[in-house]
């Protein structure tokens, strides 16, 4: 390689490690955006509960979190401060520690008072607890 290039790649590449993180928002900016709304740990066996939710101010979506083994949620059902509630349709099936879609409803942002469950765990889900954890967004 020739001796003059050497300088030039080489601010070229100080450049490169310089802008490149800039694309992308940090880490701790993208977290910032879900909060955390809160938590129920489950069983292995199968049931109904409910998380009540402790985030403060109005959200337009929400995103379900498991962690510690399978698990498989229907009939969600997501109660509003005004009283009117929200299903939305399917099932959510979550291996090992994964999330689920983006649960979005129509209308501007509103105050979240709970999520309504049931869930099952598959034989092949684990025999401790899970948690789901939600987080909702503005």
């Amino acid at each position: 390689m020739n001796s003059t290039m050497e300088p030039t790649l080489l601010r070229a590449a100080c450049l490169a490690i310089m802008l490149f993180p800039r694309l992308a928002p940090p880490g701790a900016v993208v977290q910032q955006q879900w909060v955390h709304l809160g938590s129920r740990v489950v069983g292995s066996g199968g049931d109904r509960d409910i998380i009540r939710t402790a985030g403060e101010g109005r959200f337009r979506r929400i995103r379900l979190v498991v962690e510690g083994g399978d698990l498989e949620l229907f009939d969600v059902m997501i109660t509003f401060a005004d009283g009117k509630t929200l299903s939305p349709g399917g099932r959510f099936s979550f291996t090992g520690n994964s999330r689920s879609r983006v649960i979005a409803w129509p209308g501007g942002a509103r105050v979240i008072r709970w999520i309504n469950f049931f869930y099952r765990r598959p034989a092949s889900g684990g025999r401790g607890k899970a948690i789901i954890r939600a987080y909702g967004r503005r």
